[in-house]
């Protein structure tokens, strides 16, 4: 039987499953689903939601992702503050206390992982290894543990242990790296001029062999690898660079096709994301049309990305 079968995640409108989404869900069967803001009104009503959307797949092998980070990027904020656990904050600990660090760290993780599995939330999206600059765009601003890449690198593994440790499955972002970016992707496409030989030491150090079971790309132009395509769309970025020089070997998702970042019709960006060599596309502004155009569009998954989420799903079970 096949267990999953659209290599998408999907964002839901609301806080509850419309009849169209259910009927468009349960005929493709996406690989998951991401929770936002908009999606909870009460942590009951959250857990119903997901407990409904992993019913969908008769053999609940559902990815069930979320977008948070921690400090301002908080998708419980009506419930609870996270600010202390900022990115920014844990990059100052780590390099001034230890000690401090690593005891936020675990707090930080476990309320989360307790959190999580209370609501049925196996996929979380974090860490983030963006880099800091002065004077870039503020969308990643605190959200970075630090400039250095060897910091980012180092809190990165240790937040992708310690999620794995609770059954948690990570998602780094944004490769190969948005912290030079001096606009928000949400909004517009960015273009980095930087040499090889910068990206190579700085941005892109952060993500090299990097033990993340996903990475999201960046809707970012290199232009010293692909000056025509985002990361996102392109062969050279995600296979020559991600794959090959970075060594990455788990599963990389795009960031939200629905961002502004990108142009074109979804038939396109599907196409384009897929030629590129996305093994997930992720679709979150819960849309019906265009998700049904997505999922219209989308093969079967293949046997070789099945396999490799049922092993995600065998450490995490």
């Amino acid at each position: 039987m096949t267990i999953l079968q659209k290599q998408a995640i999907l964002g839901v409108s609301g806080s509850s499953l419309t009849k169209q989404e259910y009927i468009l869900f349960k005929k493709y069967l996406p690989i998951g689903y991401i929770i936002f803001s908009r999606n909870i009104k009460s942590l009951l009503q959250l857990k119903n939601l997901i407990t409904q959307l992993k019913s969908i797949n008769s053999q609940r092998k559902t990815l069930i992702m979320i977008d948070h980070e921690g400090g301002r990027v908080n998708r419980f904020s009506k419930f609870f503050n996270q600010s202390k656990f900022a990115a920014k904050n844990f990059g100052e600990s780590y390099t001034k206390n230890k000690k401090v660090f690593f005891k936020d760290m675990a707090n930080f993780i476990t309320f989360n992982s307790n959190l999580f599995h209370y609501l049925g939330v196996n996929l979380v999206a974090a860490p983030v290894l963006d880099l800091f600059y002065e004077n870039k765009s503020k969308v990643v601003g605190d959200r970075a543990y630090s400039h250095n890449p060897r910091y980012v690198k180092a809190i990165a593994d240790i937040v992708i242990k310690k999620y794995r440790e609770r059954n948690i499955m990570t998602i780094g972002k944004h490769v190969p790296g948005h912290g030079l970016s001096d606009k928000d992707s949400h909004f517009f496409l960015p273009k980095i001029r930087k040499d090889k030989k910068f990206l190579l030491k700085n941005d892109f150090a952060a993500f090299n062999k990097v033990q993340s079971d996903f990475l999201m790309t960046a809707h970012i132009v290199y232009e010293a690898y692909d000056s025509l395509n985002p990361a996102t769309l392109s062969e050279i970025v995600i296979n020559d660079l991600i794959r090959k020089k970075l060594n990455y070997k788990g599963l990389v998702m795009s960031d939200d096709i629905s961002m502004k970042a990108l142009s074109g019709s979804i038939n396109d960006l599907t196409d384009k994301c897929l030629n590129a060599g996305c093994d997930i596309i992720l679709h979150c502004n819960g849309n019906l049309n265009e998700m049904t155009k997505l999922l219209n569009l989308l093969p079967l998954a293949p046997n070789s990305l099945l396999t490799k989420i049922i092993k995600l799903f065998d450490y995490t079970e």
